[in-house]
C-alpha cells in the first residue's frame, strides 16, 4: 500500500528478523524475524481512476547500523490483465514506477503485477478481480490546535481533521479505504544553502570559501512557472461494514492534515472500494501500528501480502498487489487566517544580489516528479 505509506512501512523492519511462521501468501501474517539484508517490499495499487497506480519497489539494507528500506531502480515492472492477455508496463520516476498516464482499470477485470529486478530476480502477485464502485460520500474538515501527538515534534500538532458521511449499501460486504494526497503551492523552487548558488539545474559551490567570503548562508529562487509541492497522507484508514451494513455512517474520521505550512492547501481525497483480503491486509497494519505507538516505533511483525518469487517459493515478499474502484473528492482548505504557527520553519525570501558572481540567477524550473507539479490540480482554487 501509497500508496504512500511507503515511508513509514519502511520502519516497520525489526531489529531481529528469523522467520518461523510458514503460510499461504495469500494471507497477511505476522512472521517473528532477526534483520536480514535483501528482503523485497514491493507496494503496488491499480485502480479504476487515471493517475492513481503506481508501484514502488525496496529492499532492506543495513546501512552503517541503521535498519532501512533503499528504493530499487531499473526494474522491469509490469501491470497484467489475465482477462485479455494485455501488458503494461510502468515506468521509473524519482524511485517509483508508473502506468501510462491515461491507465485506468474496469469493474470486475483479473490482474497481476509482475516483477523483474536488475539483478534477474522475478516476482509475482496473485491475481486479483477489481471490485465494484465505491459509494458516494460526503466530506468534512475541521482544524484541531491539538489534533494529534506527533513524536517527531515531542508535543500535540495542529492541522485538519478529515471525516465522511455516506449511506453503507444493504445486504453486501463492502470494505472501504481512504487516503489522500495534497498541493500547496510553492514560491520558491530551488533553496541552496552553506553557502551554494543555483546553477546548470543544481546547487554549487562558485568559489573557495574564505572567512571573508561575502556569499550568504542560503539563496532563493522563485519558481520559473506554477508550482505546487505534493504529500501523501500517511495513516491506514479502512472500514468493514460488518457491523453498520444498510446504516448511515455520520462523521467518521478517516484522514489527518497537519499544519505545515499556512498556505491555502487542495485535498484530493481517494475512497477506495477493496477486496477482504486487502482489508485485511490493511487492517493487520493498521493494527500493528496503533497498537505501538504510531509509525515511528519498532514493530514486531513483518506483513506477508500477494506477492512471491517466481524461482523461490520459499522467499518471505513483503507488501501487497491491490486492485479497486475509485472515487476522487478534491477539497480546497484555507489556511491563511489560522494563527497557529506553521510546523515547518517559513523561509525568508533571499534573491540572489551583486555579491554573487554573474551571470545572477534568480528563478528556478518546477522539476515536475512524485513529489511536485506544474500541472494545476484538479480543484485548485486561487
Amino acid at each position: 500500500m501509497v500508496v504512500f505509506l511507503r515511508n513509514h512501512i519502511f520502519r516497520l523492519f525489526p531489529l531481529c528478523i528469523i522467520f518461523t511462521l510458514l503460510t499461504n501468501c495469500s494471507d497477511p501474517v505476522e512472521p517473528e524475524f532477526d534483520f536480514k539484508e535483501g528482503l523485497i517490499y514491493i507496494d503496488a495499487l491499480a485502480s479504476t481512476e487515471i493517475g492513481t497506480s503506481y508501484a514502488i519497489i525496496s529492499v532492506t539494507k543495513n546501512v552503517f547500523g541503521d535498519h532501512k528500506a533503499i528504493e530499487v531502480s531499473g526494474a522491469s515492472v509490469y501491470f497484467k490483465n489475465q482477462e485479455f492477455g494485455s501488458t503494461v508496463q510502468l515506468e521509473e520516476l524519482d524511485g517509483a514506477y508508473f502506468p501510462p498516464p491515461d491507465f485506468r482499470i474496469e469493474e470486475n477485470e483479473l490482474w497481476n503485477l509482475e516483477v523483474k529486478l536488475p539483478d534477474g530476480r522475478e516476482y509475482a502477485s496473485q491475481i486479483e478481480k477489481v471490485p465494484q464502485l465505491v459509494i458516494e460520500a460526503s466530506f468534512d474538515t475541521n482544524f484541531k490546535s491539538e489534533l494529534v501527538y506527533s513524536e517527531g515534534y515531542e508535543r500535540f500538532v495542529p492541522g485538519h481533521e478529515i471525516t465522511t458521511t455516506f449511506d453503507d449499501p444493504a445486504n453486501e460486504e463492502n470494505y472501504y479505504f481512504w487516503r489522500y494526497k495534497s498541493f500547496e503551492k510553492l514560491i520558491n523552487c530551488e533553496i541552496c544553502v552553506d553557502f551554494q548558488v543555483y546553477r546548470e539545474g543544481r546547487c554549487i559551490v562558485v568559489n573557495q570559501m574564505a572567512d571573508d567570503s561575502p556569499l550568504k548562508k542560503y539563496y532563493t529562487y522563485e519558481c520559473e512557472e506554477d508550482c505546487w509541492k505534493i504529500r501523501y497522507s500517511q495513516n491506514v484508514n479502512i472500514l468493514s461494514d460488518e457491523f453498520i451494513n444498510g446504516k448511515k455512517v455520520t462523521q467518521l474520521p478517516i484522514g489527518e492534515v497537519l499544519l505545515y505550512t499556512n498556505d491555502n492547501i487542495l485535498l484530493q481525497l481517494q475512497q477506495f472500494s477493496i477486496s477482504p483480503n486487502a482489508y485485511r491486509y490493511f487492517k493487520t497494519l493498521k493494527d500493528l501500528v496503533d497498537n505501538n505507538g504510531g509509525f515511528n516505533s519498532p514493530l514486531p511483525a513483518a506483513l506477508i501480502g500477494n506477492l512471491y518469487n517466481i524461482n523461490d517459493p520459499d522467499e518471505f515478499v513483503l507488501g501487497r498487489f491491490t486492485v479497486a474502484s475509485s472515487r476522487t473528492t478534491p477539497i480546497f482548505i484555507e489556511r491563511i487566517n489560522i494563527e497557529e504557527p506553521q510546523l515547518e520553519p517559513r523561509v525568508i525570501t533571499n534573491p540572489e544580489g551583486d555579491e554573487v558572481p554573474p551571470p545572477m540567477v534568480t528563478m528556478a524550473p518546477c522539476k515536475p516528479g512524485r513529489y511536485r507539479t506544474s500541472l494545476t490540480p484538479m480543484g485548485w482554487l486561487d
